[in-house]
């Protein structure tokens, strides 16, 4: 997965890109098919706000946060996507788990068994 990271009118440590790579990082056990992930954060008006965007294959997701604090904006970013990670999860396993159901009339599978008894009956 690549990772890239993005700041505009402030400047970003070592130490929090790495944990914002980290945090990202664990998205991979939801999804093995992510490619990209680009955070792109900017200060406004002492306002934090980081936009978290994931390109998959077959599915592109986007999450905002803002915040007074640079890492609680971040870390709020970062929940709203594992949330929608794992709500797009959840659909795709309920719908590979769908089965068609073909609905038997009873009187059908009456005369299937009655066929089956008489089978064993004449050996």
């Amino acid at each position: 997965m690549r990772i890239e990271i993005t700041a505009r009118s402030m400047e970003l440590t070592d130490g929090m890109k790495e944990h914002m790579e980290q945090r990202l990082l664990k998205i991979k056990r939801y999804f093995s098919e992510v490619m990209d992930c680009h955070v792109y954060g900017h200060l406004e008006r002492f306002v934090y706000k980081f936009e978290i965007t994931l390109h998959g294959n077959g599915f592109n997701l986007f999450a905002e946060a803002h915040d007074e604090d640079l890492h609680a904006a971040f870390e709020s970013a970062a929940d709203k996507m594992e949330r929608q990670i794992r709500k797009l999860k959840d659909k795709m396993r309920s719908k590979r788990g769908r089965k068609l159901e073909i609905a038997v009339p009873e009187s059908a599978e009456a005369e299937e068994m009655d066929d089956f008894t008489e089978g064993l009956e004449d050996t």
